[in-house]
């Protein structure tokens, strides 16, 4: 283990997301989540993804400093279990019937326990990353970031109004540049969550929309909400589907 500072940066913590074009770190406030520092660390093609992960621990501003906690959150295609149905020996053979293309072994399997929503997040994360980081900050907490999106949308799923009588459903979207994280609930519950790989707009519309209809969701009634989605994708969706926010 390598000794990071000794200096403690009270107040701060920090998060460190991997996706498919690089790193960033960002140290933030504990108390309201504010930016102290960010950066972004690039990988294209031909470089070593290990390597250019250890060099971006070894800023100065890292190197020198203890925070109050550590978290590792990778984008990786994620899928979710109901809790009760959950198993660790089975979590590399499920996560391959839903990603046949993904090179995932053992060793990388992740999951991350959903207990508000009674389920079980399964990801994979490449072990030679997981252990460069736990290098310097062996507590490092691993993490999905579909996963913190997904409690991102069930707490404001948790604000919104709804009737016993009518099944309505909100679905809730997060788009990147390559995939999109796809959440649906009905009054409340949770009813399907996904990752999809996407990287234009024709793609995205037509998974969006066979999503709809394998779920016998309502083109008039049932609502959609978006999250990085351009202003050319807004418009054409909105020839398909009545409620979008």
């Amino acid at each position: 283990m390598l000794a990071t500072g000794n200096k403690s940066l009270t107040g701060y913590r920090l998060s460190i997301r991997f996706s498919a074009d690089g790193f960033s770190f960002s140290v933030l406030s504990t108390l309201d989540g504010s930016e102290l520092q960010t950066d972004r660390f690039p990988v294209s093609e031909k470089d070593s993804v290990t390597d250019i992960l250890r060099q971006a621990l070894q800023k100065p501003y890292l190197m020198d400093y203890r925070f109050q906690s550590v978290e590792f959150a990778t984008d990786a295609p994620s899928t979710i279990v109901p809790l009760e149905h959950f198993s660790k020996s089975e979590m590399l053979a499920f996560y391959r019937l839903c990603f046949p293309r993904e090179q995932a072994r053992v060793a990388d399997m992740q999951y991350q326990l959903l207990p508000s929503l009674e389920a079980v997040m399964i990801f994979s994360l490449d072990q030679n990353l997981l252990r460069t980081v736990q290098e310097y900050y062996p507590d490092v907490k691993v993490c999905s970031t579909d996963a913190l999106q997904l409690e991102h949308f069930a707490a404001e799923q948790a604000q919104r109004p709804f009737s016993e009588d009518i099944e309505q459903r909100d679905a809730y979207v997060c788009f990147a540049a390559k995939q999109f994280f796809i959440a649906v609930f009905c009054r409340n519950k949770l009813i399907y969550a996904a990752t999809q790989s996407a990287d234009n707009d024709n793609d995205r519309i037509f998974l969006l929309l066979g999503i709809w209809k394998a779920l016998e969701m309502n083109t008039q009634r049932d609502v959609l909400h978006l999250e990085g989605a351009s202003k050319e994708l807004q418009k054409t969706l909105a020839e398909y589907l009545l409620n979008i926010e």
